[in-house]
């Protein structure tokens, strides 16, 4: 453990002494009202395992899943701490030593199948969206992601018209497998996981563009493919700063209206830096321009999906996009928009029973370009 754990060491010790300065931005934490669920809380216990003075038991295993990976308490933190790298890491040892929790520990032989978090062929639902272009060799890779493919296929539709308009050559990436691979390195199924990176790498290396509607896979693929050199791909980027630089190329047909609210994703904002290019896209395609919520961009809050929360704890999940949607209301929102499948999910799920309408930016876009 402690091996593990060194590259860790600032992060822990930092937090262990540190008077709580973040406690307040944790979501997580705000639902749990424990000090233990707080990001210092969580770091001080693991001091505590790391130093022998506390058993590494089932219990600890849980409380280290109560975390979304929002990276919010580093917006507050002087030191700038990421706290996440370490919970991740706790977490494989976790599930090396069967700690963690049941349905956690399930979900390695449920992927294992057909390598994605929903048990399904996924990539046959993208074989008729990629037909037309399967003939063509492009150097622009389009990666759909399995969360926008399991829930959002149309969503998927709509964006490949968004780049058909713009006469982008490109493929549609449909190999047998498509997930990145981010759940299961958030939860602590690494071994899985390296074997799952070596055949993807292969299957990316060669495409000088790859883009993506998922900031998550974003994400991903640029920290454990792209910047590890694993996998040969000159650029990727979140399909937001793509047609944001491209906006020129598009024909608006029509104006939206009414009250759209835009949520940042975590990984697309604190995670990749990527703010300005989704409010472009949204400027170029309302009427009355948008929404903010009160915290926004660097200082937004969580929806509760990421860091494999939903699976570990959903009710804390739930809580946590049920509070932004508390404020979406308080807003005189009509349309939460949001450039995230997972965030999307969170907040039409969370939000079916009230009605809350909840759209993908490309989806908003295809509307505005007279496409659906």
């Amino acid at each position: 453990m402690k091996k593990r754990l060194k590259a860790y060491e600032r992060e822990i010790e930092f937090c262990s002494y540190c008077p709580k300065l973040c406690r307040f931005a944790c979501p997580v934490a705000k639902i749990t009202a424990s000090e233990a669920s707080t990001p210092t809380g969580k770091m001080t216990i693991i001091k505590l395992v790391k130093d022998g003075a506390l058993e590494f038991n089932s219990e600890v295993a849980l409380l280290i899943y109560q975390c979304s990976g929002c990276l919010l308490s580093r917006t507050y933190c002087e030191h700038r701490i990421e706290v996440i790298g370490t919970f991740e890491a706790i977490r494989a040892i976790a599930v090396e030593k069967g700690l963690a929790p049941k349905r956690v520990l399930e979900f390695g032989n449920a992927w294992a199948k057909f390598r994605n978090p929903y048990g399904e062929d996924l990539s046959s639902r993208l074989k008729s969206l990629a037909q037309a272009r399967e003939s063509k060799k492009s150097p622009v890779l389009v990666f759909p992601g399995c969360t926008m493919s399991h829930y959002f296929p149309d969503t998927i539709k709509d964006l490949l018209l968004v780049l058909d308009q713009l006469e982008l050559n490109y493929q549609v990436f449909n190999q047998e497998y498509i997930c990145c691979g981010y759940p299961l390195y958030a939860i602590g199924h690494w071994k899985i996981l390296e074997e799952h990176k070596k055949w993807l790498a292969e299957k990316l290396s060669g495409y000088e563009l790859i883009l993506s509607p998922c900031p998550t896979c974003v994400y991903f693929l640029k920290s454990q493919y792209l910047n590890p050199g694993i996998a040969e791909v000159k650029k990727i980027q979140h399909i937001s700063e793509f047609i944001s630089e491209n906006l020129a190329g598009l024909n608006f047909q029509t104006r939206i209206s009414g009250k759209i609210v835009y949520h940042d994703p975590c990984h697309l904002g604190r995670y990749l830096n990527v703010y300005q290019p989704p409010r472009e896209i949204l400027k170029a395609i309302t009427q009355d321009s948008f929404l903010e919520f009160y915290e926004s961009q660097e200082q937004a809050e969580c929806c509760g999906g990421g860091g494999g929360l939903p699976l570990a704890h959903p009710q804390i999940a739930r809580a946590i996009s049920k509070n932004k949607l508390e404020e979406f209301k308080a807003l005189g929102g009509e349309v939460l928009a949001s450039a995230c499948p997972m965030c999307e999910r969170m907040f039409a799920r969370t939000g079916r029973e009230q009605g809350i309408v909840v759209k993908d930016l490309i989806s908003l876009l295809a509307q505005s370009l007279g496409k659906k």
